[in-house]
């Protein structure tokens, strides 16, 4: 069949990541992006379709843009300062920090984003270096600044270090009616390699406090402790058109049938990132044949990462191994065989990075994946975790959307996945529930994109 180098897809390949580990304002992400810019109408209204009270709290419903591929990541609008200054940020439950790009910034692409202009807020304030609360950058000089480093940010070079750096402020924080102060990153500089924010430049942390790279809360957690929302969230997403994010609690008209839930995990006695206890990963109901210690000892932070800011499935090396040979045990008996095999698979071609054009009915032949959490089963069918390269999927060429980290790499569980479910962060009870997505109200941005 036809094929092309994954090589030759390094400007556009299918993964991307918003994970970050945080130690001491010293970040790490696992990003890969596509390089075409994206450009969106910066005052599209993003606005709450549902809303109700519930004890006092709102429920609110916010539509987002985005899609699994080409932009890998989904956003909503946020306003900050007073008057409001709207902006996109991505939606990402894989870090805890609000960065957007300042107006002066160095290197940013804010054109997509918008920016945040300092002198046009009049209840801005700056974050100086005597502040108690904040773990300011080293050296402090007047006021508190962060420098967050990444890697494999750059698809030509994945080892390259990417860094975004700027100062803290606070200022008042907004997504529809909802409000409260928080602290935020303004990036002032980023370095010309960052293929990670050329689409969305700007962040919004959906993790718990304890992950911030400043010590500093995050704002959907500042909103609960201003009592406007419960410690919940959930989104539903659509793999080419958007999706919706709840805030405060479930949207029954989402989601039908009951939530199945599965228990956070601590990582050194904190909640930091939605850890999940793997048990077992499985394909066609055949187990790849780990014990479930060895989902704990090489997981992260003794599991899997659940981000929404990673568009694919990242195994460490240790276990892709185990996936990799159960998925080609399906193959080989059909190899050399008169067998129709998709493209790709006898010679390893697809699992070593070759995108190539399949059709439907090839797509839907792949093995279907299930990932075991005690007693919930999630699944992707084949379609799910085969990623098109191009929204167009009319002569698109189709990637391989279970990627190996390396030894010692991390586990994420990203929006291939996600996407089929309608997903409850709920926070206050440190578990995630499952529901089955009600689609057709899953109604998304349709702000144009261009590329």
């Amino acid at each position: 069949g036809n094929f092309v180098s994954f090589f030759s897809f390094l400007a556009s390949m299918v993964v991307r990541a918003l994970f970050v580990f945080c130690f001491v304002s010293i970040c790490v992400a696992f990003v890969s992006l596509p390089m075409e810019h994206t450009f969106i109408e910066n005052d599209h209204p993003l606005f709450g379709k549902f809303s109700e009270r519930r004890g006092g709290a709102a429920v609110e419903n916010f539509e987002m843009g985005g899609n699994i591929y080409p932009v890998g990541i989904y956003w909503v609008s946020v306003n900050i300062g007073t008057p409001a200054q709207a902006l996109l940020a991505a939606v990402d439950s894989g870090s805890s920090d609000l960065l957007v790009p300042s107006s002066s910034c160095t290197g940013c692409h804010e054109q997509n984003t918008g920016s945040f202009d300092t002198s046009k807020s009049s209840t801005l304030q700056s974050i100086g270096c005597d502040n108690s609360t904040i773990k300011c950058h080293f050296p402090c000089q007047g006021q508190c600044s962060f420098s967050n480093s990444y890697q494999t940010c750059n698809l030509t070079a994945p080892q390259q270090v990417c860094t975004v750096k700027g100062d803290l402020y606070s200022d008042v924080y907004g997504q529809g009616d909802l409000t409260a102060s928080v602290v935020f990153g303004l990036i002032e500089s980023q370095t010309t390699n960052f293929q990670q924010f050329f689409v969305i430049d700007g962040v919004i942390g959906m993790a718990f406090a304890s992950g911030s790279s400043w010590g500093g809360t995050p704002p959907f957690e500042r909103l609960v402790e201003e009592g406007e929302v419960e410690d919940i969230f959930a989104m539903c997403m659509k793999p080419n058109a958007g999706g919706v994010l709840t805030l405060g609690g479930t949207d029954p008209s989402l989601y039908t049938g009951s939530f199945q839930y599965t228990p956070l995990k601590k990582f050194f006695g904190q909640y930091i990132l939605y850890v999940l206890d793997v048990t077992d990963i499985q394909l066609n109901n055949t187990s790849i044949g780990l014990p479930t210690s060895d989902y704990t000892r090489y997981g992260t932070m003794g599991g899997c990462v659940l981000d929404s800011g990673t568009n694919t499935i990242l195994l460490p090396a240790e276990i892709y191994a185990a996936w990799q040979t159960t998925f080609n045990s399906f193959y080989k008996p059909l190899c050399g065989s008169s067998a129709d095999v998709p493209a790709g698979i006898c010679d390893g071609s697809l699992l070593s990075g070759t995108c190539y054009q399949y059709t439907q009915a090839e797509r839907e032949s792949f093995p279907q994946i299930e990932l075991k959490l005690n007693d919930v089963t999630l699944v992707m069918n084949g379609p799910d975790y085969i990623v098109a390269n191009s929204t167009d999927t009319t002569g698109a060429y189709y990637c391989m959307g279970v990627l190996n980290t390396g030894h010692g790499g991390n586990f994420i569980v990203g929006d291939v996945l996600m996407q089929n479910y309608y997903v409850v962060f709920d926070k206050q009870n440190k578990r995630i529930g499952w529901a089955d997505p009600q689609m057709d109200n899953c109604i998304g941005s349709d702000s144009p994109i261009y590329y």
